[in-house]
């Protein structure tokens, strides 16, 4: 970094703290800090700005010798603005009269230079223009000699060509070259499609991504609310735990108690089965003997002669009371089977 430009960084720091601390650059002590500002700046013209480098400027890149020279009138024509504000006040003012000699010496100098700098610029735009133009010209003219050395090699070919064999040529190049046109045409059909059929598959794809999020994000909300309930019946379960623990001690009591009474009401249900077995056993006997008894009355009733009065009544008695007696050994037949089929449960403790 040049020393001027450190030494102007400086003197604005301390323009800048001197305001912060209430001090007015009004006051004897500061009134110069804001003129001490524009003197680093020249030095900093001058250091980065020396002759040599305006002349290398003008050699190398005249469009920046251009614009340097523009912002240097432009600065001149503002302090020129800002002295007519200040000089014509400067006779009213208890100021030496020497000093204001100076100050209209150097306003007059610095007006001149603005005058001259604005000459030159005005001289610069116009030789800048015309430069332009030319170059313009120049273009167009190696644009033309380009055009015209075009048209003399394409009239020398076309002296030493024969215009019918080139058709035929043509022709046939044409003709081979349709089905690789074809080809190629094709080829760019199917490459626009696998295009579309790209952006589509891209288009499809967004939508599976944003449907995914959704899916997760609810997901986790679920997992969330899964989570909590969880907690909750498992909190539920503590607190209920005892309750039910009492409550199935109760059950258990009662079912081994039910248990009891169903093995005592099975030994009763088997002592009463093998009492009706042998009361069958019994009673199919009696049927037996009935029946074979009832057999040899016949027998002796197709033998002997007797009262049919007084025997049929009694035969009819003797049937029914046999009927009665299949009708009620079916039914505890039945109930047999009935009480055969019947599951037995365990129950533990």
């Amino acid at each position: 970094m040049p020393p001027s430009l450190q030494r102007l960084i400086e003197l604005a720091q301390s323009l800048e703290e001197n305001l912060e601390q209430g001090h007015s650059p009004l006051e004897f002590d500061s009134i110069e800090q804001p003129f001490q500002l524009i003197a680093a700046g020249v030095e900093v013209w001058e250091q980065l700005y020396s002759p040599e480098v305006l002349r290398q400027l003008a050699e190398t890149d005249p469009d920046t010798l251009d614009a340097w020279a523009i912002a240097l009138s432009q600065t001149l024509q503002q302090q020129l603005t800002l002295l007519n504000t200040w000089i014509p006040h400067l006779s009213s003012l208890p100021v030496p009269h020497s000093l204001q000699q100076k100050l209209q010496s150097y306003y007059q100098d610095i007006a001149a230079i603005s005058r001259e700098k604005s000459q030159l610029l005005d001289s610069a735009n116009m030789v800048l223009s015309r430069e332009q133009e030319l170059r313009r010209q120049g273009q167009e003219l190696d644009q033309l000699k380009q055009t015209c050395q075009t048209l003399n090699r394409m009239e020398a070919e076309l002296r030493t060509t024969d215009l019918g064999q080139l058709r035929q040529e043509n022709q046939e190049r044409s003709q081979a070259l349709t089905p690789e046109y074809e080809q190629l045409q094709a080829l760019e059909q199917e490459k626009a499609q696998l295009e579309a059929d790209y952006a589509a598959i891209q288009q499809q794809r967004q939508r599976l991504e944003a449907e995914i999020q959704r899916l997760r994000s609810r997901r986790q909300q679920q997992d969330q609310q899964t989570a909590a309930s969880s907690q909750d019946l498992i909190q539920l379960s503590q607190a209920e735990r005892q309750r039910l623990s009492d409550l199935l001690a109760s059950v258990l009591e009662d079912l081994e108690q039910e248990r009891q009474d169903y093995q005592q009401v099975k030994g009763d249900l088997q002592g009463a089965i093998g009492q009706f077995n042998q009361y069958q056993e019994h009673t199919e006997a009696i049927r037996s003997h009935l029946k074979q008894h009832y057999q040899q009355n016949a027998d002796l009733s197709q033998r002997l002669p007797v009262n049919r009065q007084t025997i049929d009544p009694l035969l009819q008695d003797i049937r029914q009371h046999l009927q009665q007696i299949d009708q009620e050994l079916a039914i505890a037949q039945q109930h047999h089977a009935e009480s055969q089929r019947k599951q037995s449960f365990n129950f533990s403790s």
